[in-house]
C-alpha cells in the first residue's frame, strides 16, 4: 500500500461521514420540529354552568379531541364567560367558551387571549313565571329576578337588556341563580322572573316549558337594542321551540336578540391544538350531533365573522392553508434561544479547531522542510564548484543538477493538487528548485565557455610555433 492510499482512505471515511449527517439532518429536524410543535398531552376545557349550551357542547368537544389524538382532557366546571376569560389568563385553561357581551368597553386588552372561532349563537331568553302578573321587562319592576351568576355572560347580557329598558338592580330584586335554582325558584313561587342566555336547545328550558312553569317575553325593542351593540343582532324564537306539547311554549313567536359564543384560547396553545379543534368544528358529522345549525349552514364565513379577539395562528392556518409558514411560529419561538446557542457554539468549536490546527502545524516539522534542507545542502556544494580558472567541475555539476530535478519531482509526489495550489510553502520551494537550477546552468555554461576559449588559445599557440 503506497502512502497515498491511506489518504484517501480517510478522505473517503470523512465523506461517509458527512453524507450520513446530511441523510440523518431531516428527520432530525423534524422529530424536533414534532417535539415542539405537536399536540400537547393534556388539555383543560371550561363546560360553563350545569344544563347549558356550553356543557354539552364542551363536553362534546372534548371527547371528540381525546378520540382523535389521544389527548387526556380535562373538563373544569366554572360559573360563565368571565371567570373563563380569567382563567384563561391564567393559563388554567386551554379552551373555553364565551360571549362578547361579557366583556365591555376599556374593561382590558386582554393581549394574549386569541379566538378559535364562533360556534353557535345564544339567544335571550327573558322568563317570567307563569300566573306572576308579568307580562313585558318594563314589569319587573320591585320583582325577584335572576340576572345570572357573578362572572357570567349570562348576567352581562341581562344586566344589558335591563339597562336598555330603563331599569337598574335598585329598581329590582335581583337574585343570582344557576339553571337549577331557578327551575326550584319557579316551581317553589320563589322567583317572579329569570333572564338567561343559552341555546335554544337548553335542557332546562325544555323541562320549565313542559311543566308549564314559565312564559317567554320579547325583548323590547330588540331592533333598537342590536343597533346600539354590534356584538348582538335580532332573532326570532319560533313558536313551539321549546315544548309544543301540553302547550306550546313559547305561544307565537318572540323577538329578542342573540349573541354569539366564541371559542377562545391563548397565543401560547400550540397551533396543532387548533388547527384541530377548528377541523372537528367544521366536521358536519359534529355540527349535527351538536346541532350547530350556522357552522352547518354558514361554515367559514359565521366561524370567523366579527370576533371579539384575534384569530389564534392555528385558526388562520386551517381556513387559509397558502398562509402557513414552513415552520411553526411556536417552533421558531421555542427554538430561537437553542438556535442561537448551538449557532454560538459551532462558531467558538470552528475557531479553536482552527487556532489548535494552526498551532500544531506551526509546531510541527512542514513536509517541504526536509527538501528545503537537502536544497540548501545542494546548493552549499555548488558554491565550492567552478572556483578555479583551470579546473573542469562539469561532471559534479551535472550531478548537483540531477539531484535538484530528483529531489524537486520527490517533493512534488507527496503534494496534492490543492497543497501546490493553497500552500504557500510549495511555491517557495518550486522557487528555489529553479533558482539553483538557473545557477548551476550557468555554472555549466561557463565551464564550457572556459573549455572552449582554451581549446582556441592552444591552437593560436600552436600555430605561432611554427
Amino acid at each position: 500500500m503506497t502512502d497515498s492510499e491511506p489518504k484517501r482512505s480517510r478522505r473517503w471515511g470523512k465523506r461517509a461521514v458527512a453524507l450520513v449527517c446530511l441523510v440523518a439532518l431531516p428527520y432530525l429536524v423534524h422529530q424536533v420540529y414534532v417535539s415542539w410543535s405537536g399536540l400537547p398531552a393534556n388539555i383543560r376545557i371550561a363546560t360553563g354552568a350545569v344544563g347549558g349550551r356550553y356543557r354539552a357542547v364542551a363536553d362534546a368537544l372534548g371527547d371528540e379531541i381525546s378520540a382523535r389524538a389521544g389527548v387526556s382532557v380535562e373538563m373544569v366546571e366554572t360559573r360563565g364567560s368571565i371567570e373563563n376569560l380569567d382563567q384563561l389568563e391564567r393559563g388554567e385553561l386551554e379552551l373555553a367558551l364565551f360571549q362578547p357581551e361579557a366583556v365591555g368597553p376599556g374593561s382590558g386588552d386582554h393581549s394574549s387571549i386569541r379566538s378559535v372561532g364562533n360556534v353557535f349563537s345564544e339567544v335571550v331568553v327573558v322568563l317570567a313565571r307563569r300566573n306572576s302578573g308579568i307580562d313585558s321587562v318594563f314589569d319587573f319592576r320591585g320583582k325577584r329576578v335572576s340576572i345570572g351568576v357573578k362572572e357570567s355572560g349570562d348576567r352581562a347580557t341581562a344586566r344589558l337588556v335591563l339597562a336598555h329598558c330603563g331599569l337598574s338592580d335598585e329598581q329590582i330584586e335581583p337574585v343570582a341563580f344557576d339553571y337549577a335554582a331557578i327551575e326550584k325558584g319557579f316551581r317553589d313561587s320563589t322567583l317572579d322572573a329569570a333572564m338567561v342566555t343559552v341555546g335554544l336547545d337548553a335542557e332546562f328550558l325544555r323541562t320549565i316549558s313542559r311543566d308549564g312553569l314559565a312564559d317567554v317575553l320579547e325583548v323590547p325593542f330588540a331592533e333598537a337594542l342590536a343597533a346600539k351593540n354590534l356584538g348582538t343582532q335580532t332573532v326570532e324564537i319560533p313558536g313551539g321551540s321549546f315544548c309544543t306539547f301540553p302547550a306550546a311554549v313559547p305561544a307565537n313567536s318572540v323577538v329578542t336578540v342573540a349573541v354569539r359564543s366564541q371559542l377562545l384560547t391563548t397565543e401560547k396553545v400550540p397551533d396543532a391544538l387548533i388547527e384541530l379543534v377548528d377541523e372537528i368544528l367544521m366536521d358536519q358529522r359534529f355540527q349535527r350531533a351538536n346541532r350547530l345549525g350556522e357552522l352547518f349552514a354558514e361554515g367559514e364565513t359565521f366561524a370567523t365573522m366579527r370576533t371579539l379577539f384575534p384569530l389564534h395562528d392555528g385558526t388562520v392556518h386551517y381556513f387559509e392553508p397558502e398562509l402557513k409558514p414552513l415552520l411553526s411560529a411556536d417552533f421558531v419561538e421555542a427554538t430561537e434561544g437553542l438556535r442561537s446557542f448551538v449557532v454560538s457554539m459551532l462558531v467558538a468549536g470552528w475557531l479553536v479547531w482552527r487556532w489548535v490546527r494552526e498551532n500544531r502545524i506551526r509546531q510541527q516539522e512542514h513536509r517541504l522542510d526536509r527538501f528545503i534542507r537537502e536544497l540548501l545542502e545542494i546548493e552549499r556544494r555548488q558554491m565550492n564548484l567552478d572556483q578555479a580558472a583551470s579546473g573542469d567541475d562539469s561532471a559534479k555539476l551535472n550531478d548537483l543538477l540531477d539531484e535538484v530535478t530528483t529531489l524537486r519531482q520527490e517533493a512534488l509526489g507527496t503534494l496534492t493538487s490543492h497543497e501546490l495550489h493553497d500552500d504557500p510553502a510549495a511555491g517557495v520551494f518550486i522557487e528555489m528548485c529553479h533558482a539553483l537550477s538557473d545557477k548551476i546552468n550557468a555554472k555549466l555554461n561557463r565551464q564550457r565557455l572556459d573549455a572552449q576559449f582554451q581549446a582556441l588559445m592552444a591552437q593560436w599557440n600552436a600555430r605561432s610555433e611554427k
